[in-house]
């Protein structure tokens, strides 16, 4: 996959964005079955009957994660499941061919680069339709960015990321056969392809918004969605057209909690059998670790917290405001008194492309590291702004005369992010700038305040894929459209977009990591956004359950959840 999601704890291939804290539980039957799958070539087996229920945290306007709208990293945790992915990323970050569905992927030349696709004679779409070159070509239309290709109405696709689809030349061949031409070469290939929707599906009934109904959704791998209720739960069952093996639990139940932290309670009564909250704390982890005859683990997660910085705000639109935020910004006070004592190794983050568990990764940042208000507020008097009453007054715009006062926003319910607001705003207060708190629900802040520009300042996290071309989106200058449809600032840099677009066609990866590592230094010059840390990922279950393997990436938990048994 090559989404970056979003989350209250989120980021892909491409970017997902890591959301709100509202948890989805997830409840497994088991049957007796036994057999090795794709994924990680492990053998699972169950035997009697067992329920598990695993906890995730959003709710879905719809079900094509590949869409903008869609793009959240619990539904991708279930999609993973139920479309077809080319290539799995495992919990140790490696890539391995989903043998399933195809028989080969291969690189056949390098000028011009090409990709060759052997489909599996058996895979098909649980309506019966194959699975065939068909779909790679929607797939690639869809995600190119191309103006000549329209969704359904004449409408243009909305998409995640065009990052790597837009620079595929050609698809050609017949049936099972694909054949991938690029114009430009794409490092992260392996990325695309996954997962793909039903083109025949999505040609009669939209791309955009044809799958916000739960029946359009049909299958393509291990499990199909069985019924749904917004805000209550979802059901996967076993796709009774798989050609493959079939998985060892042959049903999964999602059901949805209130709060994070909640989760404790619902894995000691039972309720739960398996969580991973998105707002971690030091007293649900203990209360969670208490549980008895349940597995726990905390990792750095490839995923980080951040400021995003609205540059359509007349007061925002200025570097100096920018970097005088980040200055007084007490990155490590925020890390002490939020995720500090759940991993003491974090440190304040200084990339947004790499992590610190990850090769490449430089501390562009470090201009930041310590708090600087002196430096702050020096800016914010360099652009001629009068420091009245304790509060810098603009000179210009809607709040000349008055006290520079900025909004920021986040998802409600998460105590990690209103504890992080409540020290922003102290923070700034002692910078001379005036932060109001205002949150939304998961729904309204990813799928109206974001992309509509709503807000000042946001704060969220994005989850990783290893494919660094993920960011290409989120980084590339927000007027050149679609291909750039994650970036909500309003930033436009030529420079950036030239490295981020270099990056992805880079045929060595040390040359990929080269010039997104000098896309970051830019971004932090530019102060376009202000990364907080790295996120802690914690994970508990059941020991009535066996192959959960956490997963770094924002394929999450459940990227083996055909292999998942009732031990």
């Amino acid at each position: 996959m090559n989404i970056m999601c979003r989350r209250s704890r989120l980021r892909a291939g491409a970017a997902f964005v890591a959301a709100g804290v509202t948890a989805l539980a997830m409840t497994l039957s088991a049957v007796a079955t036994a057999g090795a799958t794709t994924k990680s070539h492990l053998v699972a087996k169950s035997a009697g009957s067992s329920v598990v229920n695993v906890a995730l945290d959003e709710t879905f306007p719809g079900f094509n994660v590949l869409t903008s709208a869609d793009n959240n990293f619990d539904l991708a945790q279930i999609i993973e499941n139920v479309w077809p992915e080319t290539f799995i990323t495992t919990n140790k970050l490696a890539l391995v061919m989903n043998s399933d569905l195809l028989v080969s992927a291969k690189q056949t030349s390098a000028k011009p680069q090409t990709i060759v696709y052997q489909i599996n004679p058996k895979a098909k779409w649980s309506d019966g339709v194959p699975i065939s070159i068909a779909d790679f070509i929607y797939n690639w239309q869809a995600q190119s960015g191309l103006p000549q290709y329209k969704d359904v109405g004449g409408k243009p696709f909305d998409v995640a990321t065009t990052a790597g689809y837009s620079q595929i030349k050609s698809i050609t061949g017949h049936g099972k056969y694909v054949k991938v031409v690029f114009s430009t070469p794409f490092a992260d290939w392996k990325s695309l392809f996954g997962p793909m929707v039903p083109a025949h599906i999505a040609k009669k009934v939209s791309w955009n918004t044809g799958f916000n109904t739960i029946s359009n959704v049909i299958s393509g791998s291990w499990y199909k969605i069985a019924s749904y209720s917004t805000n209550q739960f979802l059901v996967l069952k076993r796709n009774p057209k798989y050609w493959g093996v079939n998985p060892a639990l042959s049903t999964v139940d999602f059901t949805w909690v209130s709060t994070d932290d909640s989760m404790p309670t619902g894995l000691q009564n039972g309720e739960l059998k398996v969580i991973n909250p998105a707002s971690v704390t030091q007293s649900l982890i203990a209360q969670a670790n208490a549980v008895k005859n349940t597995v726990h683990k905390t990792i750095a997660g490839l995923e980080f917290e951040h400021f995003d910085f609205n540059e359509a705000n007349p007061y925002l639109a200025k570097v100096q405001v920018r970097q005088a935020i980040a200055y007084g910004t007490d990155r490590k006070q925020i890390i002490a008194d939020t995720v500090g004592s759940i991993l003491p190794s974090t440190q304040p983050l200084g990339n947004r492309m790499l992590m610190p568990n990850q090769p490449g990764y430089v501390d562009n940042g470090v201009a930041y590291t310590n708090v600087n208000v002196a430096k702050a507020r020096s800016l914010l008097a360099g652009l001629g702004f009068k420091l009245v009453n304790g509060y810098y007054e603009p000179n210009y715009g809607p709040e000349a005369g008055q006290p520079l006062t900025l909004t920021i926003s986040s998802t409600t319910g998460n105590s990690l992010r209103s504890e992080t607001e409540q020290l922003f705003q102290a923070q700034m207060a002692k910078v001379g700038i005036k932060i109001n708190i205002q949150n939304y629900d998961a729904a309204t802040f990813f799928g109206t305040n974001l992309p509509t520009g709503q807000f000042d300042i946001a704060e969220f996290a994005w989850v990783d894929t290893p494919f660094l071309s993920g960011n290409q989106s989120i980084y590339c200058s927000y007027n050149l459209g679609t291909q750039c449809g994650s970036n909500w600032n309003h930033f436009a840099n030529a420079a950036v977009t030239a490295l981020v677009t270099a990056g992805s066609a880079a045929i060595h990866p040390r040359s990929e990591i080269i010039d997104y590592n000098r896309a970051d230094a830019i971004l932090w010059n530019d102060m376009v956004t202000l990364p907080l840390y790295q996120r802690p990922q914690y994970f508990a279950w059941s020991k009535k359950y066996t192959n959960l393997l956490p997963n770094p990436s924002s394929v999450g938990i459940t990227w083996n959840l055909n292999q998942w048994a009732f031990r």
